[in-house]
């Protein structure tokens, strides 16, 4: 399943089981007992830390915080809005595949990432 985390599009396969291969690695405590709040609240908590000290999301991490986000909400999408150096409130929404496959087409050939001013207007 393809996943757009902010500008990066992944893509993971079965995303329950990854998470279950990969909860304890990603460190957000058992998966099963977490509401999707928290799984949001986690995930914000990660993008914060690597805003914060200026690191790109690797994309190994990427896949798991994709995965643990699918298993709870369903969502195949996730902006995690950075402003004056502070992430905000999650934004979540599913896109087609065929527009997420697009995106990564292009940025594979093209190396464009995403527009995301193109993108969250048209899911929100």
């Amino acid at each position: 399943m393809l996943f757009l985390l902010n500008e990066q599009i992944v893509d993971v396969t079965i995303p329950e089981i990854h998470l279950s291969k990969r909860w304890k690695v990603l460190g957000c405590g058992d998966p099963s007992s977490m509401r999707a709040r928290e799984a949001l609240e986690f995930v914000a908590r990660v993008v914060s830390a690597h805003v914060k000290d200026c690191v790109p999301l690797e994309v190994s991490l990427v896949e798991d915080l994709a995965a643990l986000i699918i298993a709870k909400t369903g969502a195949n999408a996730a902006l995690f809005p950075v402003t004056d150096g502070k992430v905000g409130e999650a934004r979540l929404t599913i896109l087609p595949e065929t527009i997420l496959a697009s995106l990564r087409e292009r940025h594979a050939h093209e190396g464009l990432v995403p527009d995301l001013k193109e993108i969250w207007p048209l899911a929100a």
